[in-house]
């Protein structure tokens, strides 16, 4: 487990992660999140996405540190009529893919 932050005196070694491992996620609406893809497509930062997920439509930025933030908006009826297993099976092929 990585800590964000350390105490005075603690030793420090930056690690070379994806940045998969580095992000936080925020939910937003999908007005928002449209409105900070074109804001970050017309800057210098570096924008990701817009990412289908099945569930949910995404994109990233890297700050100034190199941690990625997450914006995603929630589908409508995410996860409604499907059974659990159908759900976990989602999530699976999800995180196999974001993974490779």
């Amino acid at each position: 487990m990585h800590c964000l932050f350390r105490g005075a005196g603690e030793p420090f070694d930056f690690v070379d992660q994806r940045d998969f491992d580095l992000h936080i996620a925020l939910n937003v609406d999908h007005e928002t999140l449209h409105a900070m893809f074109e804001k970050g497509q017309h800057s210098t930062i570096e924008t990701r996405g817009i990412s289908d997920h099945s569930f949910i439509d995404s994109i990233y930025f890297h700050d100034p540190n190199g941690y990625v933030i997450k914006l995603a908006a929630q589908k409508a009826a995410t996860g409604e009529g499907r059974s659990v297993d159908e759900v976990k099976e989602i999530l699976r092929r999800w995180q196999q893919n974001e993974s490779s």
